[in-house]
């Protein structure tokens, strides 16, 4: 399937990824960032008691999710309530599990015109000393970068540390589900998975670093269509492991913070 119309076409009660989504860390392996925007899209289709919005997102990746085959994404209320939901999701193909992940969605209400409302403790957005996504390369222009970061999402980032973080931004290119309009809540998810390996630049020398999970906290949706993330990556030599932590901000300035864990280890095809 070679579709570059979206990441995803609907298949019955299943989605099956395009090649828009295939990433670079297995043979037929989707990216990260392609499961999370879909997980996104499906949330917005599950029922609240009130209006709500996402809060925090935890996935494992505990198997590759493949190109090219049915995905079957089950959705469970754990926790219902008018001001907490928990949904947990769980992605198979051929009955395997592949995607484990849990939602908190916490319900909106507009307090500014409150009096006394806590204010946040700064206004830092490290994200305003980065250069516009239109002045920097994007990552197709590199070796080895997966078809997911050329056809399905774009990735912009700087080639040295700005105002002590190196930066990302990231955006879909295509419509996550084939005939679709790009929901909120995917613009959202999809850069969550974009911090796995910030300040990087795709360089990993001898060795391979795989993210296994993704860990996200949102304030709020992302506003517009660039996401931007200033964070750094982490290495312990000793355990072979590596983490990744960013801030996300957009135009309206820092909505969350996402991390990423790795399994470091030789890259053997050298």
């Amino acid at each position: 399937m070679t579709g570059s119309e979206a990441l995803y076409v609907r298949d019955g009660d299943a989605f099956v990824g395009t090649m828009c989504t295939k990433g670079g860390w297995h043979e037929n392996g989707q990216s990260g960032g392609a499961v999370l925007a879909l997980l996104g899209h499906v949330l917005e289709d599950v029922p609240t008691l009130a209006p709500m919005s996402l809060s925090r997102l935890t996935v494992d990746i505990v198997r590759p999710v493949p190109v090219g085959e049915p995905l079957h994404l089950a959705t469970r209320i754990v926790r219902e309530g008018k001001k907490i939901q928990v949904v947990e999701f769980a992605v198979t193909a051929a009955s395997v599990e592949l995607v484990l992940a849990r939602a908190l969605r916490l319900r909106d209400l507009d307090v500014s015109g409150f009096e006394a409302m806590p204010l946040s403790t700064t206004a830092v957005d490290p994200a305003s000393e980065l250069p516009p996504p239109a002045d920097l390369d994007g990552a197709e222009v590199h070796l080895r970068v997966p078809p997911f970061l050329r056809l399905g999402a774009e990735l912009r980032r700087t080639r040295e540390p700005v105002a002590g973080g190196h930066g990302v931004w990231a955006r879909l290119r295509v419509p996550v589900v084939a005939g679709e309009a790009i929901r909120t809540t995917s613009r959202t998810t999809l850069p969550m998975d974009c911090v796995n390996l910030i300040g990087m630049g795709g360089t990993l020398g001898n060795a391979t670093a795989i993210n296994a999970d993704v860990n996200a906290h949102v304030s709020r949706a992302a506003v517009g269509e660039w996401v931007a993330l200033t964070g750094h990556t982490h290495f312990a030599p000793g355990v072979g492991h590596g983490i990744s932590v960013a801030t996300m901000s957009d135009a309206q300035g820092v909505f969350g913070v996402t991390s990423t864990s790795q399994i470091v280890d030789r890259r053997l095809d050298t």
